[in-house]
């Protein structure tokens, strides 16, 4: 009589002791979490993502766009300090950027009488994680479309740009630290 048999039925068993068998998974999956998340000094924020991702699309296109209409723009903008002193060395030895006023209004001015006009289309923009300087390593694919009035039609090239991208000590705005072509 007071000695009765229940029938342990799944119904009856989630009703008494669910919430035991709930917590029973949940604190070794939360401990699991705990142990395999990222370093969280080592992981960017979006926003700050967002915007170096925004700042590689703005430099490649200003490396890359050769048009008579916005050589001019776009070079000073690279000059006024988006490029580290070490990395605008580089471009002006390699001949991508010029290494004086007049040399760029020369250029400006060849671009102007073969009316060249250059279209870049940015495919892909791949950000890193930030190394051990601070600099976050930012990968640029796309291709440049080039035509001018001499030529007969557009050429085509394919571009990859790999920056390093970090901070200006002075203003806090990014910069291109290095830059591989």
């Amino acid at each position: 009589m007071y000695w009765r048999v229940k029938r342990l039925e799944p119904n009856y068993i989630l009703r008494k002791y669910g919430v035991f068998i709930a917590l029973a998974i949940s604190i070794p999956m939360n401990f699991f979490l705990i142990l395999t998340r990222p370093d969280l000094s080592k992981v960017m924020d979006t926003g700050t993502k967002t915007n170096l991702t925004q700042f590689a699309r703005d430099v490649a296109v200003q490396l890359l766009d050769s048009s008579y209409t916005t050589y001019e723009k776009n070079t000073r903008a690279l000059l006024a300090g988006e490029l580290a002193p070490s990395v605008e060395q580089q471009l002006k030895e390699a001949g991508l950027l010029p290494k004086s006023a007049e040399e760029m209004q020369a250029q400006l001015q060849g671009l102007k009488q073969i009316r060249q006009v250059a279209s870049v289309r940015i495919d892909e923009v791949v950000p890193g994680d930030p190394n051990e300087q601070s600099l976050v390593p930012v990968e640029v694919r796309g291709l440049v479309a080039v035509h001018s009035a001499q030529e007969g039609g557009p050429q085509e090239m394919p571009f990859k740009l790999q920056f390093l991208l970090g901070t200006n000590a002075q203003n806090q705005q990014p910069i291109v630290a290095r830059l591989a072509l």
